[in-house]
């Protein structure tokens, strides 16, 4: 078995970023779904473009497949949540960092949105870490 891990949504390109976006919207989506979608956002992009753009994903394991009929369906292996906080571990990894000033470095970044704020400080309390 593989044992390399799966990127993180910073590894991939725009359209593959946007392309996940799509399927965390739409679980069980096929490629056409996402090549509508795309032309319908102003993106004319061909439907071989999009099935590798899809392919892709499947291949760096971020998305399931399963076969209906003579389409593939396609779902996230990992909610936007779980590969967000990857992401921000291995960022802390990279650089060697305490997760301290990671934490305070998104409480700047959030400064003045009142509801993101409390939101966070919310889920800290949920979770029990105040």
């Amino acid at each position: 078995m593989d044992k390399r891990k799966a990127p993180t949504a910073t590894e991939l390109g725009p359209l593959q970023r946007e392309v996940l976006n799509y399927i965390w919207a739409h679980p069980g989506c096929s490629v056409r779904d996402g090549r509508d979608a795309l032309a319908a956002a102003g993106h004319e992009l061909a439907y071989t473009t999009v099935q590798t753009v899809f392919d892709a994903l499947h291949r760096k394991r971020l998305v399931a497949r399963r076969r209906q009929g003579t389409a593939f369906h396609y779902t996230a292996r990992e909610s936007r949540g779980g590969l967000l906080a990857r992401a921000l571990k291995e960022l802390i990894r990279r650089f060697g960092v305490e997760p301290q000033p990671v934490a305070s470095s998104l409480v700047d970044a959030l400064e003045g949105d009142g509801e993101q704020l409390q939101a966070l400080i919310d889920e800290l309390k949920q979770r029990g870490h105040m």
